[in-house]
């Protein structure tokens, strides 16, 4: 995993959860740039995935193995099922389920930053 790769997926994921949480007090369905943004935070946590994976196949071992690739995956799987959801029921509601998905990659990348420290 590259660190500097993980910072920057939490600051993205950081502003996404501050986005959401405004639309919702604002009472309007999430935007297009807020979609487009979701999508934008999606696309780095991909790659952000892709890398610790090529990173685990060519030999790295964080402590917790399993529970590595259990959130490799999991971050990769929120924002898509907030994104459609958003996307589906277009209400103020949207904007605090894209929140919550931004929250839980921001957490699972620290996480996988705790994880993978020792690894380095």
């Amino acid at each position: 995993m590259i660190e500097a790769l993980a910072y920057v997926v939490i600051a993205l994921a950081g502003v996404a959860v501050i986005w959401g949480l405004v639309t919702a007090v604002a009472n309007k369905p999430p935007g297009k740039a807020q979609l487009l943004f979701a999508a934008g935070v999606e696309i780095v946590t991909v790659v952000q995935s892709i890398i610790a994976a090529a990173k685990l196949v060519a030999g790295a071992r964080p402590v917790e193995l399993a529970t590595t690739i259990a959130y490799l995956i999991g971050i990769v799987i929120l924002i898509p099922i907030a994104w459609l959801w958003a996307n589906v029921e277009r209400s103020r509601f949207s904007g605090m389920v894209l929140a919550v998905a931004a929250l839980g990659v921001l957490a699972m990348t620290l996480r996988l930053l705790v994880l993978w420290a020792p690894a380095s």
